[in-house]
Parts: C-alpha cells; sequence; structure tokens
C-alpha cells in the first residue's frame, strides 16, 4: 500500500512540478510543411507553430464518410480560425454529431473516434455538460484497460498513442489530471518509456516520432514537463529532436531516415509545447431571429406564435411575454431543463420536449441554436409522441359547402395518415378515415379555428376557415380571473428519480439490468402498476421487480420511497437490430 502511495505522489509532483524546457520549431521545418501536400494535421502543426493564413484548399471536395473525417476536419478549421459551423456552405458541426449512437460517437467498435469526437466538439466550442461528450467520455472510460492504457478499440491491447489521445479527450471533457483513471494512465505511459528516453507504439518496440509527439503533446496537457521524464540523459523531447532531418523533416525511426509530412506534422505540436485541440473557436453570438413557436401542452395550446430567440430554450423564455404563460427552468447537471409551462410539470414519463421542423434534436434545448426558417414545437408528452399536421382543402367555404381537413402524422422524416384522429370544429368532433381525411360541415357562419387530435400523439397545428360570406369585425376581449383554488383534500402523488433509462447496446441472449427509485409525495398510501409501450422488445421482455410488468404491483406508503428493479431481456432468438425506444408509465390509485 505505501509503495502505490509512493507512485501516485510522485505522479502529483511531477504534474504539479510545471516549469518546462523550451522546445524549438525551426523555420526549416515549418517551411517543409508549408511547401508539401496539405491536409488536417498539417494545419494543426502549422497553426501550433503560429503560422496564419494557411492553406485550406485540400476541404473545398471534402466528403466526409466517418465521425474521425468530421473530426480532424473540425479541429483543423478551429486551428486555422475558421468556423466549423459554416465553412464551404457545411456544418461539419452538426454532421459530427449526427454520428452520435447508442451513447457514443462513430463506430462502437472503435474508440479512437471518440477520442477525436470529444477533441472536435470542444475545438468547436461545446459545453463539457454537452450529452454526446459525456457519453463519449464514459464509453471511454469504460474501456480503458487494466494497465492503465487504451486502444484504438474496445478490448484490444493498450498503446501509446490512443492512451495519450484518451488522456487529451479526458481532460477537455472535464476530467481532472489528479483523478484515478489519469493517474493509471500516467502510469501505463511511464512504463512504455525507452531507455533512449523515447517511446514507441508499444513497448519494447524501437522509439518513433509519431509516439513521442503524442506523449509529450498529452504531457504538456497535463501541465507536465516532458523533458522531465528522463531515462538516464534522454529524454521524450531530446529523442524526438534527434529525429530531424537535414531538410527539417523528421523521419518516423532513426533506424530508416526517411522524411515523412505526418510525423512531422505531429512533432510540431509536439515541440511548440501544444497539444490537441491546438486552437479552440469561439463561436459568434447569433442575432436573434423570428421564429415560429407552438406550444401544446397536455390538454390545451399554449402559444402559436412569432417569437424572436438564439435557441430553441431563449424561445420560451421570450416568448412568454407574448404568449402570456408562466414556466420554470431548472438548472441540473446535464444543463438548463425545462420543468413546468403554466404549473404543468414533468410527472412519470411524461414531460416537455421539443422538435424543431418535426425533428427531435439530440441535445439541449440550451445548445440547439436556431437558424432563419426553423419553427419550434414544445409538448408536454412522453418522447415516443409524434407530431400531427392538418391542412384543410379551402380556408373559406359558404354555409352549404363542405372543406376537407387532412390529419397526418409525421415519423422519421415520413408523413403518413393519422386515421382515427379526431378533428375539432367548433362544437362539432370528427373522425378521420383511413385516408386520415374527414369532411366537415357548419350549420353557422362564423370563423373556426380547426385541429385534431389523437391518443399519444402531439395535437396539430390550428387552421383557421371561414364560413359565409359575410364581414367581420374584431373586437377587444378582457378578463380577469381569480382562482384561488379549490378546497383542500387528500393528494395523490409520487415522483420518479429518473426520466430515463439506457440499457446501452446488448445482443441476442443478453440482458441489462437498472433501476429507479419511486416516492410517494403525496397524502395517500398509492397502488401501484405499469404500462409498457414502444418497440416490442421492451413489450415483451421488461421486467419490474424480477417479474413481468404485466404482472407488476406495488404499495408505497406516504413518505415512503420504493426502488424497483428493472432488467430488459433480449431474447437469443431476436432478430431485429438498431436502437429501440419505449416508455414505461407508472399509475398511481390511492388506497
Amino acid at each position: 500500500m505505501k509503495k502505490k502511495l509512493l507512485v501516485i505522489l510522485s505522479i502529483l509532483a511531477v504534474i504539479l512540478a510545471c516549469r518546462f524546457v523550451q522546445a524549438e520549431v525551426g523555420q526549416q521545418t515549418i517551411n517543409y510543411l508549408l511547401n508539401g501536400p496539405q491536409d488536417a494535421w498539417v494545419t494543426q502543426g502549422l497553426a501550433a507553430a503560429g503560422q496564419t493564413n494557411l492553406n485550406l484548399s485540400y476541404l473545398d471536395n471534402f466528403s466526409g464518410s466517418s465521425a474521425n473525417d468530421y473530426a480532424k476536419t473540425i479541429l483543423a478549421l478551429a486551428a486555422a480560425g475558421e468556423n466549423p459551423y459554416s465553412y464551404n456552405g457545411t456544418n461539419f458541426v452538426t454532421a459530427l454529431e449526427a454520428y452520435h449512437q447508442n451513447s457514443q460517437i462513430g463506430d462502437p467498435t472503435l474508440l479512437s473516434d471518440d477520442f477525436w469526437a470529444v477533441l472536435a466538439l470542444r475545438s468547436a466550442g461545446k459545453d463539457i455538460a454537452d450529452v454526446l461528450i459525456q457519453d463519449s467520455k464514459n464509453f471511454i472510460l469504460t474501456n480503458q484497460n487494466a494497465d492503465g492504457g487504451w486502444s484504438y478499440a474496445p478490448g484490444g491491447g493498450s498503446d501509446t498513442n490512443d492512451t495519450a489521445a484518451a488522456i487529451m479527450a479526458l481532460l477537455d471533457a472535464g476530467s481532472a489530471s489528479t483523478d484515478p483513471e489519469i493517474l493509471s494512465a500516467i502510469t501505463y505511459l511511464q512504463n512504455s518509456q525507452n531507455s533512449d528516453g523515447g517511446f514507441a507504439f508499444v513497448a519494447g518496440s524501437e522509439s518513433d516520432s509519431g509516439s513521442d509527439s503524442w506523449v509529450i503533446a498529452a504531457l504538456y496537457k497535463l501541465g507536465v514537463d516532458p523533458a522531465s521524464w528522463t531515462q538516464g540523459e534522454n529524454n521524450p523531447v531530446s529523442h524526438l529532436e534527434s529525429l530531424m532531418l537535414a531538410d527539417g523533416s523528421f523521419t518516423w525511426v532513426a533506424s530508416n531516415p526517411v522524411s515523412n509530412v505526418l510525423m512531422t506534422a505531429y512533432a510540431v505540436v509536439a515541440l511548440s509545447e501544444s497539444y490537441y485541440p491546438v486552437s479552440y473557436f469561439d463561436p459568434p453570438e447569433p442575432d436573434p431571429v423570428l421564429h415560429h413557436l407552438r406550444i401544446e401542452g397536455a390538454s390545451q395550446t399554449y402559444c402559436d406564435e412569432l417569437v424572436e430567440a438564439v435557441t430553441a430554450l431563449d424561445i420560451i423564455e421570450n416568448g412568454a411575454s407574448i404568449c402570456g404563460y408562466t414556466y420554470q427552468i431548472e438548472q441540473t447537471s446535464f444543463g438548463p431543463y425545462l420543468a413546468a409551462i403554466n404549473g404543468e410539470a414533468a410527472s412519470g414519463m411524461s414531460g416537455w420536449l421539443y422538435r424543431v421542423n418535426w425533428d427531435s434534436p439530440f441535445i439541449g434545448a440550451n445548445e440547439y441554436i436556431l437558424e432563419e426558417g426553423d419553427e419550434v414545437l414544445w409538448y408536454f408528452g412522453e418522447f415516443t409522441d409524434l407530431p400531427l399536421k392538418l391542412e384543410l382543402s379551402d380556408d373559406q367555404i359558404e354555409l352549404a359547402g363542405e372543406v376537407t381537413a387532412t390529419v397526418e402524422y409525421y415519423n422519421n422524416g415520413s408523413w403518413l395518415a393519422a386515421n382515427g384522429a379526431t378533428v375539432f370544429a367548433g362544437n362539432n368532433q370528427y373522425t378521420a378515415n383511413d385516408a386520415g381525411q374527414a369532411t366537415l360541415t357548419f350549420s353557422f357562419i362564423g370563423s373556426y379555428q380547426i385541429y385534431a387530435e389523437k391518443e399519444s400523439y402531439i395535437r396539430s397545428n390550428h387552421e383557421d376557415l371561414i364560413v359565409g360570406s359575410g364581414i367581420s369585425q374584431s373586437v377587444g376581449l378582457l378578463v380577469n380571473i381569480n382562482n384561488p383554488g379549490g378546497p383542500p383534500g387528500d393528494t395523490i402523488s409520487f415522483s420518479i428519480d429518473t426520466s430515463s433509462l439506457d440499457f446501452g447496446a446488448l445482443e441476442p441472449g443478453q440482458f441489462a439490468t437498472s433501476s429507479l427509485m419511486v416516492t410517494n409525495t403525496g397524502d395517500l398510501p398509492i397502488y401501484l402498476e405499469a404500462v409498457v409501450s414502444g418497440d416490442a422488445v421492451f413489450e415483451d421482455n421488461l421486467y419490474l421487480n424480477q417479474v413481468l410488468w404485466e404482472m407488476f404491483s406495488s404499495n408505497v406508503e406516504t413518505s415512503q420511497s420504493q426502488n424497483v428493479p428493472v432488467q430488459l431481456n433480449v431474447p437469443a432468438g431476436f432478430a431485429g437490430s438498431g436502437q429501440k425506444n419505449g416508455s414505461l408509465i407508472f399509475w398511481a390509485t390511492g388506497q
């Protein structure tokens, strides 16, 4: 135990001692990179050496096919001082974010794309609390090897290059240099150093300039002087400098002295006392633009107006004075959370969610920057609820005429007929047929607002219809409502300590477990039951308290909490694949 403590203390001492020996990058080396082929790594090397007005023409015909393609491009753009959100007509940040799946970024059989995605997103100005960054951070930590290092892929043997990249990514994702995982990684690197002071990809091989550069960069980011890591009179910096050739370039290994552009780019970052990201882009604060905001509560529409906003959360704050609703935003560990509108607060699996242009973004509303023409829909419901849209065949008819209402719902980019939807027109209700249509007729002249609803769907937009050809005048209306509330009485109320359960990535024949806490916050003992909806894998295979959800029931006394174990079994013969979604709803009745 004492020996282990001394090792940790020695690492801490190295981290705290950060008076660096000055390393230099000569003009000859810079000229070598300037005059050679340009790519993302060369751009970062030149930027680290203080070069400006960099040649980015290699991005003119960019075509990305992986998360790494977009990540390294974002890093290069940020290093060059360019906007990764809008370069050559491409939003590289949004494109990278689209690779987020199964709580990691890119290929789930790779770790390297998570290292570089985290670094890229942070270089683009994304907050540490961003869910994509934290998902990748957890994925990286989960796949740390027992020796403290990382591979480029889960389950692979550790190597110095990927370990250095992982350290830099974790630091940018909020890890501290004194965290146990980081200290363990530092120990792995120390144990991998060769007697010549340099590093190889894996311990025991010939030291190379690439490995030297990665480790040096990681040490600088940790606040460690790499020259203090000595083997005799050698250290990583002196070994890297020994691999420079007469033309200013760097060779990969001493045994084969051949100029290598990539190794030279890596070396320039390291010898410039820099690390990754080389630079951070500060996104300009966009000007507020008018956007259409619609807010659909559980039983009524709270807003349907044009509102100035920058983000999808700003629009809630700015819309309150226009539409006259109240709202409550809570600060959580995941960022700001819209907890309630007009007192309608999250309960169970239902809460306030948002869509932009009908799609559900995968980032927090405070981080979603609205673009011109974006339409924002906030609704109270569940994540699986789909939006309805209503269209009328005409906006004005005669009293004896009729109009066709068409109701559709949006699902994964397609609009489909919402058969069975209820269309509301004045005091009348109509049911949409298999084509999602209903024929509306009217008995009185007037102006009507038409909309549609359907169970487990988001209320549609309202469309105005004028019946008759008369004239109309507008009359201002004013009312002051005093509502002291009803008499006190017994209340049924409970809370759940989580709003979502993620079972991760499973294969047929595997299972995963989780748990949640139900707390009786009301005045009566409650009897609990559950309902599961969504993909069949949840409806058929979710267990609560070791019984199939359909058989689950529980009694919870007032002011008491009960832990509910949750288990998902994926049958061995399950044929589906991809992300599956479902809802778990608890129903409570008083006893």
